[in-house]
């Protein structure tokens, strides 16, 4: 019994038959280093145990499109990981060299001695001026925190970067998420790419193969036309075994030349 993901995912593109419905046969498979394609007499199916998302996709074949090798949105993410870096530097420095909480005044109250009400208006403003310091405060801690976040995200973006670099098979699929398989160089070298095309378009190859047959069948028709033409021709050497199979018979040619 299998024991990892991996492992379950490689028995079920084993034994992918048990996947197909009534009347369906599987009738190419293509194992690439890092996953297997399927394909049936109705679909396509992907099998990659180390994916991101579903380890097992599939698609009907009238809706697969083009199959390419794709380096899908490197550089851009790239792009915004450097972004991000930049904006969490400026926010952390934002938030070192600036404290919103300082900004807050003193209420001044208390220099100008006690008069009817004071109290009372003393504690308002000390509330509000409270309620300030707190939202300032907040403000400084969102800065901080905001130019953190945008660190993890910069970091986040980089290593998907990374990890993109890698080629992969994109198929098109019209209506539907696009499937999308690993492959590595020796997978290109070896031109699976386009045994999988030609799997997913068999219609192509036997059209082509149904010409060259019937152009085939159609030189050695002639072929044996042409002999049967050349046996129908005169032999010159006909009439001579004629006479000597026959003496005594009355030759054509003898009685009109007489």
């Amino acid at each position: 019994m299998a024991e990892t993901r991996s492992e379950r995912v490689a028995q079920w593109s084993e034994h992918a038959d048990q996947l197909c419905d009534d009347g369906e046969s599987v009738e190419r498979r293509v194992d690439l280093e890092n996953a297997t394609v399927v394909v049936t007499n109705r679909r396509v199916m992907t099998f990659v145990p180390d994916a991101d998302g579903p380890e097992f996709r599939h698609a009907e074949r009238p809706n697969v499109g083009t199959v390419s090798v794709e380096t899908v949105d490197r550089f851009r993410r790239l792009c915004w990981g450097i972004a991000a870096a930049f904006v969490g530097v400026g926010l952390l420095e934002a938030a070192r060299a600036v404290s919103f909480v300082d900004y807050v005044p003193a209420s001044g109250l208390q220099d100008t001695g006690p008069f009817p009400g004071s109290t009372a208006i003393e504690r308002l403003v000390d509330g509000a001026l409270s309620a300030i310091e707190t939202v300032l405060l907040v403000l400084d801690w969102g800065v901080l925190l905001s130019g953190v976040g945008a660190l993890v995200v910069a970091v986040a973006l980089v290593w998907r970067y990374v990890r993109s670099r890698s080629r992969r098979i994109v198929l098109r699929v019209r209506g539907g998420n696009d499937i999308v398989v690993p492959v590595s160089r020796a997978d290109l070298e070896t031109d699976l790419i386009a045994e999988i095309e030609t799997a997913i378009r068999p219609k192509a190859a036997s059209e082509s193969a149904s010409a060259s047959m019937g152009a085939s069948t159609l030189e050695e028709s002639a072929d044996i036309d042409g002999g049967r033409d050349e046996g129908l021709r005169d032999d010159p050497h006909d009439d001579e075994r004629a006479r000597t199979d026959r003496p005594d018979a009355e030759w054509l040619g003898d009685e009109e030349s007489g």
